[in-house]
C-alpha cells in the first residue's frame, strides 16, 4: 500500500477523519442534502419535547432526562449567531449534523463496496445516499429541534471510523477504536441509548479481532477511556444545577436528585412492561415499516451487510444487530404509538447505516457489470425515498407555525392573572418557551399536569410567581389534590383546563372558554361560541396538509376536544364543525354539508364516546369523521352519517370497518 493510499485509509480533516476516496464530490453531495435540510427544516417551535430542548438551548438551561448537554450548548452556540433566528439557530443543531452523517455513510458504503470498484460507481455513491437520506423517517429528525440528529452522526460516524477494508486490517489500530469510543461518549451525551446501542452492535467485531490477537487486549480500555472523555460534556449539570433563572428540570443539586434524575426515574412507569406486550411491539414495527417505504431500504442494507460484510473490519453483524437493538429498545414503551417521531430518530443510525449498506450493495452490482440490476437496486432506494409521505416534494414544515399558534391562543385566551393547566405535553413546552425565552405574558401561571408529581416543577412555578400562594405540597389526592389545593388557596384567580375529563378530576364546574376550558367564577360571564377557532384549524390544516408530521395529528386531537366540549355543552352545530376541522378535506366524503340546520335540535351528549381500539399518538382524523357521523345521525341525516362512516372505515377506523353507521 502506498503512502496515498494509507492516507485515504486513515482519513485526515478533509475527510473527518475518515477512509474517503473522492472526498470532492462527497462534500458537494453534503452541501446539496444540507441545502434540501436547511430549506424545509422548521422555523419555529414544534410539538413534543421541541420547546422546551430549544428553551433549555437558548437559555443555558437544562432539559428532561437525562439531559442532552451536548445538544443544548451547540444549540446555545447556534441560537446565537449574528441575524439568525434563535429558534432556527437550534434547529441547525439538527440541520447540520443531519446533512454531515452522509460522509460517514459513504465512508462505509466505500469500504463495503472495496477498492476495485471503477470511479463511477465510487462517485455515485454520496449523491444515492443523498437521495435515499431525503426519506422522511430520516428527514423528520433533521429538520425540527431535537437530539436525534446530532447522536446519529457521532454514532454513524464511530461505525464508519472502525471500518476498515478486511484485507487492511493492521489499519485498524488501537487509536481508531480510542477514536470511536471518543465519538459514541459524545453521542451518548446526547442520547445514551443510541448510542449504548451502537456500541453492543460493533462490540462482537472488536471483541472477534481482539481474540485473534488482531488488536491488543488494552483497546478495550482505551474504547472505555474514549467514551469517558466523550462523556465530559455531563460536566454542564453541575455547572448548571443551582441556577434558579432558567428551566432546570429535575433540579439535580444533590446526590439523590441527580440519581433520580440520571436514571431516568422520571420515566419508570413506561418502562414496565411485560415481555409478551415487548415481542408486539417489537413485531408490530415492521408491518409500520413496510408501510412506510422502509422495506426496499431495509432488505437491501441487510443483504449487503450479510453478503458485503466480510470485506469490513466489522464483518456481516454490525447492520443487522445495529438494527434489532434500536427497534428493541424503543419497543420498551408502554406508551406505544408508532406515529410518534421520536421512533424515527432512535432508529436512524440503523437506516444510515442500512442506507450505506443498500447504496453498495448497487454499486457493486454495477462494478460486477450487472447495471439493470443495479439500477433497479439504485432506483428502489430512490423511489421509495421520495414518494413516502409526505414525500420530498410536498412537506410543508417549513411554513408550520402550529405549535406556537396553539400556545399564543391558550395565553390569550387567559384573563389576567389566570392559572392554565395544560393536560397533554406535546404542547407544555411550547408554553414554556413563550414565557420565558419571549417574556410572554408573564402574569399567567402555567401549570404542566404531567409535571404535578414533581416538586422542582413546584419551586419554579413559586419563584417565577412570587405573588401566588404557595402551598404545602404533601397531602393527600396525588397530583390531582396538589392542583387543587393550589386553586383553592388561589380562588380568586381564573382557571383555565385543558379537557375535560381533568375538569372532572379536579371536581371543577366547566364553560366554554375556546382553546381551553373556562372555570369558576369567570363561567358567569358566558362567552359566546362562534367557529373562528375551528375554522382557523381547518385553514392551517389545508395550508400544511400532510406535509408536517405531527401537525396534522396535533389538530384533529384538538378539534376532537372542541368537538366534544361543544357537543356536551349543547351546540351540535359547532361540534361538527369542529369535528371537521380536524379532517382533510382529502378524506372527507363527497356532498358533506358544511353544517346541516337539523343538527340544532341534537341534545347534548350525555353518553361516554366509543372507546377508539387504534392508538395515536395525538389526534386521528378518522374518529372525527366517525363522531361527524355520529352528529348526523342523530340529527336524522342518516345517507351523510353513512358516508363519514365509510370514510372513517377508509382510513381503516376498527368501530367503522364493520360497515355498521355510526350512533351515539
Amino acid at each position: 500500500m502506498d503512502a496515498a493510499e494509507k492516507r485515504r485509509d486513515t482519513g485526515s480533516l478533509s475527510t473527518l477523519w475518515l477512509p474517503l476516496r473522492e472526498a470532492a464530490g462527497v462534500w458537494l453531495a453534503t452541501l446539496a442534502l444540507f441545502a434540501y435540510y436547511a430549506w424545509t427544516s422548521s422555523r419555529d417551535l414544534s410539538l413534543y419535547d421541541s420547546g422546551e430542548l430549544a428553551l433549555a438551548a437558548v437559555s443555558l438551561g437544562l432539559g428532561h432526562p437525562p439531559g442532552q448537554p451536548l445538544h443544548t450548548l451547540l444549540g446555545f452556540l447556534l441560537s446565537h449567531l449574528p441575524a439568525v433566528p434563535a429558534l432556527y439557530g437550534v434547529a441547525l443543531a439538527s440541520i447540520i449534523p443531519g446533512a454531515l452523517t452522509l460522509v460517514p455513510a459513504t465512508s462505509l458504503a466505500q469500504t463495503l463496496l472495496g477498492r476495485s470498484a471503477p470511479p463511477a460507481a465510487q462517485r455515485a455513491l454520496p449523491w444515492l445516499i443523498a437521495l435515499g437520506a431525503l426519506h422522511p423517517v430520516l428527514w423528520e429528525s433533521a429538520t425540527r429541534v431535537e437530539v436525534y440528529a446530532l447522536a446519529t452522526f457521532f454514532a454513524v460516524w464511530a461505525v464508519a471510523r472502525l471500518s476498515f477494508p478486511a484485507d487492511a486490517t493492521q489499519n485498524l489500530a488501537p487509536k481508531h477504536v480510542l477514536a470511536a469510543g471518543l465519538a459514541l461518549g459524545l453521542a451518548a451525551s446526547v442520547n445514551p441509548m443510541v448510542a449504548l446501542c451502537v456500541g453492543l452492535a460493533v462490540a462482537p467485531a472488536l471483541l472477534l479481532r481482539i481474540a485473534r490477537k488482531q488488536l491488543p487486549l488494552h483497546t478495550i480500555a482505551l474504547a472505555v477511556l474514549g467514551g469517558l472523555i466523550g462523556l465530559v460534556p455531563y460536566a454542564y449539570l453541575f455547572a448548571v444545577a443551582n441556577r434558579t433563572d432558567v428551566m432546570i428540570w429535575g433540579a439535580p443539586r444533590d446526590t439523590e436528585s441527580l440519581r433520580h434524575y440520571l436514571l431516568l426515574k422520571d420515566y419508570d412507569s413506561n418502562h414496565a412492561l411485560t415481555l409478551p406486550l415487548w415481542a408486539n411491539h417489537f413485531a408490530a414495527w415492521f408491518p409500520w415499516a413496510a408501510e412506510h417505504w422502509l422495506a426496499p431500504l431495509l432488505g437491501l442494507g441487510l443483504a449487503a451487510h450479510v453478503e458485503l460484510g466480510p470485506r469490513s473490519t466489522l464483518g456481516r453483524s454490525v447492520g443487522p444487530l445495529l438494527l434489532m437493538l434500536l427497534v428493541a429498545q424503543i419497543s420498551f414503551n408502554v406508551v406505544w404509538n408508532l406515529d410518534v417521531p421520536d421512533y424515527d430518530g432512535y432508529v436512524a443510525s440503523a437506516l444510515w447505516v442500512l442506507l450505506a449498506g443498500a447504496t453498495a450493495y448497487a454499486g457493486h452490482g454495477f462494478a460486477a457489470g450487472k447495471k439493470l440490476a443495479a439500477g433497479m437496486l439504485a432506483a428502489a432506494v430512490v423511489v421509495c425515498s421520495l414518494v413516502a409521505t409526505p414525500n420530498a416534494f410536498a412537506r410543508t414544515r417549513q411554513r408550520d407555525h402550529v405549535a406556537r399558534a396553539l400556545a399564543e391562543e391558550v395565553l390569550r385566551e387567559a384573563p389576567p392573572h389566570a392559572i392554565v393547566i395544560a393536560e397533554l405535553d406535546y404542547l407544555a413546552g411550547s408554553l414554556f418557551y413563550l414565557q420565558e425565552a419571549e417574556h410572554a405574558r408573564p402574569d399567567v401561571v402555567v401549570i404542566a399536569y404531567g409535571l404535578a408529581s414533581s416538586s422542582w416543577h413546584w419551586e419554579r412555578i413559586f419563584r417565577m410567581h412570587p405573588d401566588l400562594t404557595a402551598i404545602t405540597l404533601a397531602g393527600p389526592g396525588g397530583k390531582p389534590g396538589r392542583v387543587r389545593r393550589l386553586l383553592d388557596a388561589n380562588a380568586q384567580r381564573p382557571v383555565l383546563v385543558e379537557r375535560l375529563a381533568l375538569v372532572s378530576a379536579l371536581h371543577l364546574q366547566a364553560c366554554w372558554g375556546g382553546l381551553y376550558l373556562r372555570t369558576g367564577r369567570v363561567c358567569e360571564t358566558p362567552k359566546p361560541i362562534d367557529d373562528t377557532l375551528a375554522k382557523q384549524l381547518a385553514h392551517t390544516l389545508d395550508e400544511l396538509g400532510s406535509g408536517s408530521p405531527g401537525s396534522a395529528g396535533a389538530l384533529a386531537q384538538i378539534s376532537f376536544g372542541l368537538g366534544e366540549t361543544l357537543w356536551r355543552i349543547g351546540d351540535a352545530r359547532a361540534a361538527y364543525v369542529a369535528f371537521l376541522s380536524g379532517v382533510p378535506r382529502s378524506m372527507r366524503p363527497a356532498g358533506l354539508l358544511p353544517a346541516p340546520l337539523q343538527l340544532r335540535s341534537v341534545p347534548a351528549l350525555r353518553a361516554a364516546l366509543p372507546a377508539f381500539q387504534r392508538n395515536a399518538a395525538l389526534g386521528d382524523p378518522a374518529r372525527n369523521l366517525f363522531l361527524a357521523g355520529m352528529l348526523l345521525q342523530a340529527a336524522g341525516k342518516t345517507e351523510l352519517a353513512r358516508a363519514c362512516g365509510s370514510a372513517a372505515a377508509d382510513q381503516g377506523l376498527p368501530e367503522a370497518l364493520g360497515g355498521s353507521q355510526p350512533g351515539p
